[in-house]
């Protein structure tokens, strides 16, 4: 399920059902008309603080923008039903240690991100970026400065970036120094992930697995997405 559309769904019928245009709402959240547009039309995610003012101003819970899990309580209990007495103990004590998680959890420890996309560590991936899915995940654990969180697609960032491994990126335009780890779009070419620097002019593709050659293009045709939140020095 495309979760920022479900989302957009919800912002436009709560607004509506309030009688409030686009621009209104987008006042008294402080955000543009236009974002309020691509929201309710899925193609951009509000960022968590927009979904907590989204909240407040329509009075509903941050949990209202997000699908409920449908689960059939009869065929549970009749699962439980099936067990031994002993594996309905561990059942019940699992149960019980998650509903405890999560009610210590609070919604200010949570932070809502982009998920679910791909980037190659290796061949460009064809396509922009940009241009992906987007879904909204909730995770009581990401990085400061974390936007999104990617799945690596290949492997010439190995050992650092394992194949299939996860990585969060902070989205900025320009590496804060030579030999940083980036997304970068290539203009024709698709995304990767690569160290990035920069030379006369042109800027130079890296990987850390030696098997794969270095990749040169004028600095015009590479994009920056972001940097990789990881320890830069390993």
């Amino acid at each position: 399920m495309n979760l920022a559309k479900y989302a957009g769904n919800i912002i436009k019928k709560l607004r509506e059902e309030r009688g409030l245009t686009q621009t209104e709402l987008a006042e008294k959240i402080g955000v543009v008309k236009g974002a309020i547009a691509n929201y309710e039309a899925g193609t951009r995610a509000p960022k968590q603080d927009t979904l907590f003012a989204l909240a407040n101003i329509f009075e509903v819970s941050i949990n209202n923008f997000f699908p409920k899990i449908n689960t059939n309580d009869d065929n549970i209990i009749s699962i439980y039903e099936k067990l031994e007495f002993l594996r309905q103990q561990k059942v019940y004590k699992f149960a019980e240690s998650q509903l405890e998680e999560q009610n210590s959890m609070s919604e200010s420890s949570r932070k809502y991100i982009v998920a679910n996309r791909s980037t190659a560590a290796g061949a460009p991936i064809d396509g922009d970026y940009e241009d992906a899915q987007q879904e909204i995940i909730v995770r009581s654990e990401v990085p400061r400065g974390a936007d999104e969180v990617i799945t690596i697609a290949g492997d010439s960032m190995e050992p650092l970036l394992m194949k299939g491994s996860q990585a969060f990126v902070h989205y900025q335009p320009t590496p804060d120094t030579d030999g940083q780890i980036v997304i970068v779009s290539i203009k024709g070419d698709g995304v990767t992930c690569k160290r990035v620097y920069r030379e006369d002019g042109n800027i130079r593709l890296k990987s850390i697995n030696e098997k794969y050659e270095d990749m040169v293009f004028p600095a015009e045709d590479i994009r920056i997405i972001g940097k990789i939140i990881i320890d830069q020095k390993k």
